[in-house]
């Protein structure tokens, strides 16, 4: 009779298995991938090495893992709002703010996923996670030039470079050596926001007190 696993034993590989792609999470967070040792990994979460080798081959495997895991819910996130009912520039402004603001207050783990230095899997994983947010971007844009609240485009074009310029211009404040986000991280995102918009010919947001005047766009 082949064996076949009780839910109890189910349950309990897969609550094991979670607190280690937690842990290796929580690793990346705090020094990127290269921090995502197998050993302390293990000793993180509390299994000893060789547990875990039967859970992942090895660290590459897992650190795939964390990137899918974690670029998956971020996408999600911003797919969310680029579906919603409002017009289409306050989505692209929403979107826009989103990816930029969270990869801003979780630096440590946006730096690892946008540019730290990867082998080729996580390389894959890093080009197919920009594919996906410029299909994003391209739904809004295409919205927009419909409704007429954007000039017309060819939105594939747009999308991709919006989704390019954005990493690009993070990589450097969110370099862990940087201080430029110590003392006023919104402007970075505000100027993010403004020279998207002004690429895709979009009205530009007030400028108050010599920032952007964020709006509600929900």
């Amino acid at each position: 009779m082949a064996y076949r696993q009780t839910d109890k034993v189910s349950a309990r590989l897969a609550d094991t298995r979670r607190g280690i792609l937690d842990a290796a999470r929580d690793l990346v967070s705090e020094g990127g991938f290269a921090a995502a040792q197998m050993s302390e990994v293990a000793r993180r979460a509390g299994v000893a090495t060789g547990t875990l080798y039967r859970y992942f081959s090895s660290k590459e495997e897992l650190c795939r893992q964390i990137f899918r895991e974690v670029s998956s819910q971020e996408m999600g996130l911003l797919a969310t709002i680029a579906s919603g009912d409002d017009p289409a520039r306050a989505r692209l402004v929403e979107v826009l703010r989103t990816f930029a603001g969270r990869a801003v207050k979780g630096r440590r783990l946006a730096y690892a996923l946008l540019a730290e230095p990867v082998d080729a899997n996580l390389a894959e994983e890093r080009a197919f996670f920009r594919r996906t947010h410029a299909e994003i971007f391209a739904r809004i844009l295409e919205d927009g030039v419909e409704a007429g609240e954007l000039p017309p485009m060819n939105v594939r074009i747009a999308a991709a470079c919006i989704a390019g310029a954005i990493p690009t211009a993070l990589i450097g404040p969110l370099a862990p050596q940087s201080h430029e986000l110590d003392e006023d991280p919104d402007r970075i995102v505000d100027e993010i926001v403004a020279f998207c918009l002004a690429g895709v010919g979009a009205a530009l947001p007030e400028r108050k007190a010599g920032k952007i005047e964020r709006r509600a766009t929900a």
